[in-house]
C-alpha cells in the first residue's frame, strides 16, 4: 500500500514524556504544538492512560540519540505495535528488521520511514509473532529467576 496524504492527515502525532529540565528549546517546541490540532504532547504518562495509548497507536517510533536497554520500544512491541526506531546500538539488539531502522538525528529518513509504515499495513500476524517474540525474549519473571540464581551462587 503506497503513502496516502489523506489518510496520513488523519493521524495524530503524540510525543509522550517531558523535558527533564525545561529550557527554551522544550518551551518552543510547547508554543508550537499547540498551534496545531494533529500533535499532542502528554507530558509523563504511566498506567491506564499509557496502556490505552499504546492500545490504539498506529505506529510508534523511537529516534533516541541514545539508549542503555531501550524499554519504551520493548513495550511498544509487546502492544503488537508496528515499530521504527533509530539505528543505535540499543535499539539494533531488539529484533526488528533492518528495515525499521533510520540513521539517528536524520529527520528527512525518519519522516520517510513514517510514511513508508503509515502505508504499510501490520496483520494480526505480526502484530502475534512480535508479541510472542517479545513475551519469551524480555519475560521479566524469569529474567528476574534467573537473576536471582546468579546472585545466589555469587554467594554461596
Amino acid at each position: 500500500m503506497a503513502f496516502n496524504k489523506e489518510e496520513f492527515n488523519q493521524w495524530k502525532l503524540v510525543i509522550v514524556g517531558d523535558a527533564d529540565h525545561e529550557d527554551s528549546y522544550s518551551r518552543e517546541l510547547k508554543k508550537n504544538a499547540a498551534k496545531n490540532n494533529n500533535i499532542i504532547l502528554t507530558g509523563f504518562l504511566k498506567g491506564q492512560p499509557l496502556h490505552e495509548l499504546y492500545s490504539h497507536a498506529g505506529l510508534f517510533v523511537l529516534p533516541s540519540y541514545y539508549e542503555g536497554l531501550p524499554i519504551v520500544l520493548l513495550e511498544a512491541m509487546s502492544y503488537g505495535l508496528s515499530c521504527i526506531a533509530s539505528d543505535i546500538p540499543a535499539n539494533r539488539n531488539v529484533e526488528l528488521t533492518d528495515d525499521r531502522f533510520f540513521r539517528v538525528g536524520s529527520v528527512t529518513l525518519m519522516a520517510a520511514k513514517i510514511r513508508e509504515y503509515i502505508g504499510k499495513p501490520w496483520n494480526e500476524t505480526d502484530r502475534n509473532r512480535q508479541k510472542d517474540l517479545i513475551a519469551e525474549k524480555y519475560n521479566w519473571e524469569k529474567i528476574a529467576k534467573e537473576t536471582l540464581m546468579v546472585y545466589k551462587r555469587l554467594i554461596y
